[in-house]
């Protein structure tokens, strides 16, 4: 008896491998092998690209970000803190083109420039954003501190910088303070996006921080924005002629002492199908008023704007890092990071997903809660108009380190999560896009070797 029962096992083994390579390969349909869940739940091949070496000799890490932009070129850009022995440190500021075939192509680098003024500056590079321009041209925004003869030295302005060889300076905004007869700026620095439009135009937000108020009015930013074309650009303003052009989209009432929001973390700006700019952003209070807030701003044709709250958070919890894209029908996709105030819980430090789609309501759903994830969120969308995204993996929720990238693609009715890199340290400064064929390409930097890496997808299988 023991032996026909192993006998029928065996046959019936037999049976079930032979459905499997010869039934389940020769399917037209309905079968395993044109099953749609299973093919999606299986991981993409990723072909791995060293770009270039980042100088690790820095004190700060490179804030890369990548955009596409002429034929399969894709123009790169970081910066680098310089710390030489017994000298003064200074940033640099790279711009690279790249090149899946041809590789890297150049690289040009630019040290500290000084203010269009004249006056001794210091680019501090430490946030900047990049887009594209007419005829490929890259154009970079990040903050400089700027030595006023009749002040002293303070962080101010924003600084545009055209990349088509000539890298020339231009101021984009200083965040005039009409109210303060000694510090006519303020700190226009910090969490700044730029987009560029058809005819060149620059439209960016910035967070800014008043600044000479009294002790308390300069931690609470506002958030700003800008529209210049590149002949306003050129032109050297005065303080209250730069405060002419630079609009308040949310912030601060200081009519009533220790009322104050804190606007603008990690704001994106995008330009909707008529150029018209949308920002999404946090709202982290630090004061008796405000909320704990993911928002998005609205310019009307009248150039005022409406803002929208997306999501209200838990008191505490916060935003880490947000992208966002505009469809052709105007609606908005929006990836953020959702931190939670220590201690805290095995499900905190997740990727979140928004839209107002369809509906015109937002509503939200959770990516990815498996780990510690969702920084450096990048979102693209896909050739069949799904939302796509890379992203950060931290560590486990048992405190493991993972470091690994991540990518997340919504197939209709799921996200399905795989893990792109496991094996460099990688996953921070993420730029995500799909080229001609429809291939997802993630431009990432490797803490391991200090390295600029892209991946990009081969086919399913």
């Amino acid at each position: 008896m023991r032996m026909r029962l192993c006998g029928d096992y065996i046959i019936r083994m037999a049976l079930l491998l032979a459905f499997f390579v010869f039934g389940a390969g020769c399917s037209d349909g309905g079968g395993i092998g044109n099953d749609a869940e299973t093919l999606n739940r299986q991981p993409n091949r990723w072909e791995k690209y060293e770009v270039a070496d980042v100088d690790a000799v820095g004190t700060s890490l490179p804030y890369v970000t990548a955009v596409p932009g002429g034929g399969e070129n894709i123009h790169i850009a970081c910066y680098n803190a310089v710390s030489p022995p017994g000298g003064t440190a200074y940033h640099q500021l790279h711009h690279l083109i790249w090149h899946p075939r041809l590789g890297l192509r150049s690289r040009t680098v630019v040290d500290n420039s000084p203010a269009p003024s004249g006056a001794a500056g210091f680019d501090r590079c430490a946030q900047f954003s990049m887009a594209m321009g007419e005829d490929a041209t890259p154009i970079f925004v990040y903050p400089v501190e700027e030595v006023v003869p009749e002040i002293v030295q303070i962080e101010a302005d924003i600084m545009v910088n055209f990349g088509d060889g000539s890298l020339t300076e231009y101021v984009a905004a200083v965040g005039y303070v009409a109210r303060n007869p000694v510090y006519f700026d303020g700190h226009a620095t910090s969490n700044m996006s730029v987009q560029v439009g058809a005819a060149g135009d620059v439209h960016i937000a910035y967070q800014f921080f008043t600044e000479g108020m009294d002790a308390a009015n300069y931690r609470y930013p506002d958030l700003f924005y800008v529209h210049r074309t590149r002949e306003e650009l050129a032109q050297v303003l005065s303080y209250p002629e730069y405060g002419a052009v630079e609009e308040a989209v949310d912030g601060n009432t200081f009519s009533t002492y220790g009322v104050h929001n804190s606007v603008g973390y990690h704001c994106t700006l995008a330009l909707d199908a008529e150029e018209r700019p949308v920002i999404v952003y946090a709202e982290h209070p630090e004061s008796y008023a405000g909320s704990f807030a993911l928002k998005a701003a609205f310019r009307g044709e009248d150039g005022t704007w409406r803002r929208e709250v997306i999501t209200r958070l838990n008191d505490g919890w916060k935003v880490g890092g947000i992208d966002a894209t505009v469809a052709d029908d105007g609606s908005l996709s929006v990836v953020y990071a959702l931190r939670a105030p220590a201690p805290a819980p095995d499900n905190a430090h997740r990727l979140m997903y928004a839209t107002n789609r369809e509906t015109g309501d937002w509503r939200t759903e959770i990516v990815d809660e498996t780990t510690w994830c969702g920084a450096y969120c990048s979102i693209a969308i896909d050739p069949e108009g799904m939302p796509a995204v890379a992203y950060y993996d931290e560590r486990s929720h048992s405190q493991r380190p993972h470091l690994f990238l991540k990518f997340a693609r919504r197939d209709g009715l799921r996200w399905v999560r795989e893990t792109v890199d496991e094996y460099e340290s990688c996953g921070r400064f993420n730029s995500l896009w799909f080229d001609a064929s429809g291939r997802a390409a993630i431009c990432t930097y490797s803490d391991l070797n200090h390295r600029i890496l892209v991946f990009r997808q081969e086919e399913t299988f």
